[in-house]
């Protein structure tokens, strides 16, 4: 009897050892390497993307819905459905190889209409060479409905990312983890008049946000992968962590005469005090029981708590309305109290803010440029009321440590629906 307590023991302690790594190995209190999953965000549109990410005090159309709920305060909009997708390193994606002629693009074009999906390995590892040092990204793709009138909204909102990684190296010595986020969220804004040139509007939205992602994969054992048939095996065996929290966002906006505007926006309030129940398992389990998984993220005891802080911006916004043409300045500083909290200077300063503009012509034609933590963005837009089409090239502040190097990125958005 003795022997088998002795058994029973060490088992227990093996097999409580190894979640212990399969907890620290996902937590990224613990593990720095996924850092950049405690980062506040929020989701951008291309519209917003082109202007700098500004927006907090003049946000239109479905931007309303997540920069400050605010702005929704007597507005109509219908988005049945949205989709977006972000690249990032397209200048090192088409940029011609000097000695073949080709770019990236070309290659993997040329390898997908070979029918041989294993022949992309080869382009695919040039592309990812470029990969740097510290925190990065490959790509995002997003999709989501938003409905709403009379200042209630509803929405949806699902984005899956491509993060990258590397300890000091890059290249194919880098790390890659893909990140899924799916936020139901409902929102009120109102509006009180105070004279006939000056209203308040206040806002608030709140659901609930599930947050998935997987270890870290080795590049090189991504692209050994890729050389095969079945590219879904880089991630069988592999540790993910799933986890959901309620998210509270509160807005205020207040409309000033001759278009300008002041606002303010609290995102994630909750987030330092309740955070994410995240819950670790694989990938395995959840292909063969995904609804299990599910149920069991929001019912079984978390097995780490992530932390997101919260973040205060401040906007300031001007809008000029006609029937020909409407230009639209945004200002905005966010996450203002991290600014105040740590050393103020002049780089600290420019990391916060965020200046933006757009031309729009003819209710049609959008033109939009501005800056983002110091990065020139760049869009545009053309708008066929049922039918809406955004673009921006942009670059984001990336790398080990802040400022360290730049990230060009391309995003496109396709939007069905009725949004004014």
């Amino acid at each position: 009897m003795k022997r088998i307590l002795v058994v029973a023991l060490t088992v227990f302690v093996l097999a409580s050892s190894v979640f212990a790594a399969e907890v620290s190995e996902l937590d990224p209190s613990i593990n720095t390497s996924l850092s950049a999953l405690t980062d506040s965000s929020y989701p951008h549109s291309a519209r917003s993307l082109g202007m700098g990410s500004a927006g907090v005090a003049v946000g239109g159309r479905s931007d309303s819905f997540y920069m400050n709920p605010a702005l929704l305060a007597r507005r109509t909009l219908i988005s049945l459905p949205y989709a977006q997708v972000s690249l990032y390193h397209p200048y090192d994606l088409l940029k011609k190889n000097e000695s073949t002629g080709t770019s990236i693009v070309d290659d993997i074009m040329d390898a997908m209409n070979s029918g041989e999906m294993t022949d992309i390995a080869g382009p695919a590892t040039g592309f990812l060479q470029t990969i740097k040092a510290g925190k990065g990204k490959l790509a995002e793709v997003e999709a989501g409905i938003n409905l709403g009138g009379g200042g209630f909204a509803l929405g949806l909102h699902v984005k899956d990312t491509i993060h990258t990684f590397g300890n000091g190296v890059g290249g194919l010595d880098a790390n890659l983890f893909d990140e899924l986020n799916v936020n139901i969220l409902a929102a009120l804004g109102l509006r009180f008049d105070i004279t006939p040139s000056i209203s308040i509007d206040v806002g608030i939205s709140s659901g609930v946000s599930v947050l998935g992602y997987t270890q870290l994969i080795g590049v090189k054992e991504a692209l050994d992968v890729m050389s095969k048939e079945d590219p879904m095996a880089a991630l069988k065996g592999k540790n993910i962590a799933f986890g959901w929290t309620v998210p509270l966002n509160v807005g205020l906006n207040v409309n000033l005469p001759l278009g300008f505007s002041v606002g303010a926006v609290g995102r994630n309030l909750l987030g330092s005090a309740v955070g994410y129940k995240m819950q670790v398992t694989n990938i395995d389990a959840v292909m063969s029981d995904a609804m299990g998984i599910v149920s069991n993220t929001f019912s079984e005891k978390a097995d780490f708590t992530l932390k997101m802080d919260p973040s205060f911006d401040l906007g300031f916004g001007w809008k000029w309305e006609n029937g020909f043409f409407s230009p639209t300045v945004a200002l905005d500083f966010v996450d203002f109290i991290d600014f105040f909290s740590n050393e103020m200077n002049m780089r600290s300063f420019v990391e916060h803010l965020r200046i933006g503009a757009e031309f729009r012509l003819l209710s049609v034609l959008d033109v939009r440029a501005g800056i983002n933590q110091g990065y020139w963005t760049l869009g545009a837009g053309i708008d066929l009321w049922a039918i809406k089409i955004d673009a921006a090239y942009y670059w984001q502040e990336f790398g080990e440590t802040a400022g360290d190097y730049g990230l060009d990125a391309f995003t496109i958005r396709f939007n069905l629906g009725f949004d004014r």
